[in-house]
């Protein structure tokens, strides 16, 4: 009796895997495709990517155009990020409501960057936590028809309570950048020492620090500081608690989930120098958002931050303001189209993605 052929493709009951990628996420989806298709999977899996026009009429009003074609009966999966702009979002529920009205067999939103995820507090009587109100936007889109949501690092880990049970599915990649920060200071012969933003902080990334250093077999002090969120835009460090002597000539990993305006960062950075004699100050985050004035403050030869790892969960390549932090070393990017593959193979076969090898 002949062995069964374990490279081809068994029956899914989703159909063949298409991707949708919103605007700036066209190269990441055909880099995702081939990594996939070329890679050492246990199925032979092929991806197809549909593309969509999106536009304005001339009264000022938005449309989406999207054939049937690898849409009907297919497994269909939008690929985007935030920060979740009034334009994002408007093409995502377009996109969503042709995929459910073209007969998608089943549709999942992948969002490196959860949007309006730092709204992750209610501002009392100023503003309401806004994670909810996406997904419920995502389901009517849908007519209750999305299947799952695929997000890495959230801001605010509670979002993944917002929806049904199992509906958010979380992974990390803050381990990816650490792995990389830590190679490069140890390359370099410098002492480490790790500090979050918090306790909090500490206690998410507990498993990437000890995958980590198992991996390298090192153990890293820590430090974390006493940080008191007065709202999502505001906070204040009141103390920095741990094996605060380790500081002292080390390079510093500031580990967190994002950085945005850099402003927290540098204050950091400048702290960490000044009061208890850090060498270097590296920040070490899994998204990117880098908005404001950031790319010219960590632009500015004094900026206490020496270096800053991120990945590309919201793409670096359609920001040019990027390019001269890049190209001078100051911002170093890690790709996560290799997990995102991964993540996908692991979906699209009704596989366990929690957590990344």
């Amino acid at each position: 009796m002949n062995e069964p052929d374990t490279t081809t493709r068994p029956f899914n009951q989703h159909g063949g895997l298409t991707l949708i990628p919103m605007p700036g996420f066209e190269s990441l989806a055909l880099d995702v495709t081939s990594r996939v298709e070329a890679g050492s999977y246990e199925f032979d899996t092929s991806i197809d990517v549909a593309d969509f026009e999106f536009g304005y009429r001339v009264n000022g009003e938005p449309y989406v155009r999207l054939g049937k074609e690898h849409i009907a009966g297919h497994d269909c999966v939008v690929l985007t990020s935030g920060p979740g702009t009034p334009g994002m979002l408007l093409q995502l529920m377009l996109i969503l409501r042709y995929l459910s009205g073209r007969r998608a067999s089943r549709i999942t939103v992948v969002t490196g960057y959860f949007p309006l995820g730092r709204s992750d507090k209610d501002e009392g009587n100023l503003e309401f936590a806004l994670p909810p109100l996406i997904i419920d936007l995502m389901m009517m889109a849908t007519y209750s028809r999305l299947d799952r949501v695929i997000a890495v690092d959230l801001h605010a880990p509670q979002v993944v309570m917002s929806g049904r049970t199992g509906f958010i599915t979380e992974v990390s990649m803050v381990r990816r950048m650490l792995k990389r920060a830590v190679d490069e200071a140890m390359a370099l012969g410098h002492p480490i020492c790790l500090c979050f933003p918090d306790d909090t902080a500490a206690k998410r990334m507990e498993s990437a620090v000890a995958q980590t250093s198992e991996q390298l077999g090192i153990t890293f002090p820590v430090v974390y500081g006493a940080k008191r969120r007065k709202s999502s835009r505001e906070s204040t460090l009141a103390g920095l608690f741990g094996q605060v002597d380790a500081i002292d000539g080390a390079t510093v990993l500031n580990l967190d989930d994002e950085i945005a305006t850099g402003g927290t960062n540098i204050d950091s950075a400048a702290d960490l120098k000044g009061r208890f004699g850090a060498a270097r100050v590296w920040a070490v985050v899994t998204h990117g958002v880098l908005c404001g004035p950031a790319a010219d403050r960590f632009g500015e030869p004094s900026c206490p931050v020496d270096r800053v790892f991120i990945s590309d969960t919201i793409p670096v390549s359609t920001r040019p303001e990027l390019t001269p932090l890049i190209e001078s070393g100051r911002l170093d990017v890690t790709s996560w189209a290799p997990d995102l593959g991964w993540i996908l193979y692991h979906h699209h076969w009704n596989l366990s993605i929690r957590e990344l090898r």
